[in-house]
């Protein structure tokens, strides 16, 4: 009769160690400067439209916006940093395309026709929200 309990109190323990769950970045907020959003959607980790397997993705975030061009940017958020990790390593790199990882998160964004200046400027804002006071969150 001990046992379960003690079992039970085990299993209990393990999982009040286990970090907290990370929240899903609010990155597709209006971005200032010349982009405006023009849609958001969260898709299902099952339709995964781009080479990540869709086992290692939790949710998916994805934005589109106008303004000197159109671009669209997509966050990942997977199971852990190390398949963060093994997903950029992985990438292939394509024609008008950035990406870049902080933790579990993967963001991706693709634009057409976009002004090289205000697409850094956009890349730079969605960077920021991943620092505090110039600190990796």
């Amino acid at each position: 009769m001990m046992r379960p309990r003690f079992l039970l109190a085990c299993a209990l323990a393990f999982a009040a160690c286990r970090p907290a769950a990370t929240p899903m970045p609010d990155l597709f907020t209006e971005v200032a400067g010349a982009w405006h959003r023009t849609s958001l959607s969260e898709l299902p980790p099952s339709l995964a439209p781009d080479s990540v397997p869709a086992a290692a993705i939790e949710r998916i975030r994805a934005a589109t916006y106008e303004g000197p061009g159109k671009l669209e940017a997509r966050v990942y958020q997977l199971t852990s940093a190390a398949v963060a990790l093994d997903v950029v390593q992985r990438w292939r790199p394509a024609p008008d395309t950035v990406f870049f990882y902080h933790d579990r998160f993967l963001v991706l964004i693709r634009w057409q026709t976009a002004d090289r200046k205000a697409l850094q400027e956009f890349i730079g804002a969605l960077e920021k929200k991943f620092t505090v006071k110039g600190q990796p969150r």
